[in-house]
């Protein structure tokens, strides 16, 4: 049952760009390579980098062999130590997986836990640092007409107002003027039985890698959101705090670029400053 599961988490995670100019100074930047083992022996190999993004760091994990990517929720380092957090869906449950590593010149190891529903299983990494060359990574243009054209959606997350209305489907509609770096978008779909209509504009600065994100929503909710898309395998977004009925509310999202065609999003809310807590998840196909 372990080793079911094992190969079935290692599947579901992946890890975002690496090795830099930064690797000489940082000692946790890198991609680095080598085994994921439970308690009870099994193991696979697993991939991870760590990348600065702003003022932190993302990442991400993949197995050998597997294109499923999808970056972790938090990466933090503090000198050699690096900490990392992450959550997704399965066809066993929800995943989770925490672990504390530490840097030891080109070895990073540690132990950490992965959760599947209520069943925690320990686990053990023994990585090297790789070179960047061998990193499986998608070559998408880090740039606004990535976006350009009609995805469909679907959106399966809570009634969270006035963050989200709750699950949802329909396309949106990209467009932008020639050499321009902001497409404009229109939403439209249905959500628990009622169509709505909104209005989207996304920025993208494809030499900082920064992305802005301007949502008008069908309830007049205006959210403003800033992106870092530092590596081509996502893009990671926080809210501008909105304030409604007394309490403030912000909104975290990782979008997951899959292909030239297709990215998920998963996403976290956090009221009043507390903790972000998962609220749903949506995957987009370009038609």
């Amino acid at each position: 049952m372990h080793h079911a599961i094992l190969i079935t988490v290692v599947i579901l995670w992946s890890l975002l760009s690496g090795a830099t100019a930064l690797a000489q100074q940082d000692p946790a930047i890198g991609n680095w390579r080598g085994t994921l083992k439970a308690a009870d022996g099994t193991s696979s190999t697993v991939i991870v980098t760590v990348a600065k993004s702003g003022d932190g760091y993302s990442g991400s994990t993949t197995g050998v062999g597997e294109s499923a990517e999808s970056p972790l929720t938090r990466v933090s380092v503090a000198g050699t130590r690096v900490t990392i957090e992450g959550a997704a869906e399965s066809k066993l449950g929800p995943v989770t997986l925490g672990a504390e590593l530490t840097v030891e010149g080109n070895a990073m190891r540690g132990a950490g836990t992965i959760g599947v529903g209520n069943q925690k299983i320990p686990v053990t990494f023994e990585l090297q640092r790789r070179a960047r060359q061998d990193v499986v990574q998608h070559h998408v243009a880090q740039r606004a007409e990535f976006f350009t054209g009609r995805w469909t959606f679907e959106y399966l997350g809570g009634e969270f107002p006035p963050l989200s209305a709750g699950d949802r489907a329909g396309s949106v509609t990209f467009s932008a003027p020639s050499q321009s770096s902001f497409v404009t978008g229109t939403v439209e779909g249905e959500s628990l039985g009622k169509p709505f209509k909104e209005t989207v504009t996304l920025g993208v600065n494809p030499d900082s890698k920064t992305v802005v994100l301007l949502e008008r929503r069908a309830d007049g909710v205006e959210l403003v959101s800033l992106g870092s898309w530092t590596s081509p395998l996502a893009i990671v977004f926080q809210t501008a705090p909105v304030v409604a009925n007394g309490r403030s509310y912000q909104l975290r999202r990782v979008l997951s670029v899959l292909s030239e065609s297709a990215f998920d999003v998963t996403e976290e809310f956090a009221v009043d400053g507390g903790a972000f807590r998962k609220l749903g998840t949506a995957h987009y196909t370009k038609q």
